[in-house]
């Protein structure tokens, strides 16, 4: 593969396993120097199809057998002094920062390593939320929120200030077809990720004359250790199957290369043409 980013130094928030661990090895693999941030860095040992996944003890050496530097760190980035403390680690250790994906998130309540942790072995699902836009717990509401929400934002402004002193920059953010197609069910994870959106766009608008993209991913279904199998769900699907993370690294590479220099404030559905954009 050509080392598009040799020189280039990219944070990945959630990278720990399922598609932030794509999005790692992706950029690894185009000659990109990488941090990994994660509340839990040993999250995907909960799950049988991420462990299976994974290649070696953890995800920072599996990108490191890809011949580059590769750092994790574990934070919670629903805090925003954590996560400007993050960064300012990131820096110290690697020198800059060209790229973030901000893809740490999830509409869950409480994930599978913290039940496991807490209920003993056998607790192994995630527990999702089942709010609605009329009722929602408010300690999902808050949960939700800022796994989602708060966690992008802290972390696109905690790298924007290194990139607008180097003017350059590719911010990837994350949201999901929940945040397009509005529906009773799974909320509040649907309005964090189209807050997510109109976010993104609004950052762009700031960090446009600095030299910086900001763009956004929207995937569909993809078939992750944490949702698993959910191919029942290709009749609704135009493509007929389930997304695969290859399918978003793919995306996230056009986004955080030369590919993209002249897209920004943008939001790229990855679905298989399941969502009806107008």
């Amino acid at each position: 593969m050509e080392q598009k980013l040799k020189g280039k130094v990219a944070v990945i928030t959630g990278g720990a396993r399922g598609l932030g661990r794509g999005y790692a090895l992706r950029l690894s693999a185009l000659g990109a120097d990488v941090a990994i941030i994660d509340r839990n860095l040993s999250s995907g040992d909960v799950y049988e199809f991420e462990a299976k996944l994974r290649t070696a003890e953890s995800v920072a050496v599996e990108c490191q057998q890809l011949n580059v530097r590769a750092i994790e760190i574990q934070a919670d980035l629903t805090s925003r002094e954590s996560t400007f403390t993050a960064i300012e680690e990131v820096l110290a250790e690697l020198g800059r920062i060209d790229i973030a994906v901000c893809n740490a998130g999830g509409g869950t309540a409480q994930f599978a390593d913290e039940i496991t942790q807490a209920d003993g072995a056998d607790a192994v699902a995630d527990l999702n939320t089942r709010g609605t836009p009329a009722s929602c717990d408010e300690d999902v509401l808050q949960r939700v929120i800022t796994t989602n929400l708060n966690s992008c934002m802290y972390t696109c402004m905690a790298v924007s200030p290194h990139m607008i002193k180097q003017s350059s920059g590719k911010i990837v953010t994350v949201s999901s077809t929940a945040g397009l197609e509005a529906g009773s069910g799974y909320h509040p994870y649907g309005v964090a990720k189209a807050a997510i959106i109109h976010y993104t766009r609004s950052l762009a608008q700031e960090l446009g004359p600095h030299n910086i993209n900001v763009n956004c991913i929207a995937p569909g279904i993809i078939r992750t250790g944490r949702l698993g199998d959910r191919q029942h769900l290709s009749k609704y699907i135009a493509l007929r199957r389930e997304g695969t993370i290859e399918d978003c690294a793919r995306v996230v590479e056009f986004l955080v290369t030369d590919l993209s220099d002249y897209v920004t404030g943008k939001t790229i559905t990855i679905d298989g043409g399941q969502c009806n954009q107008r």
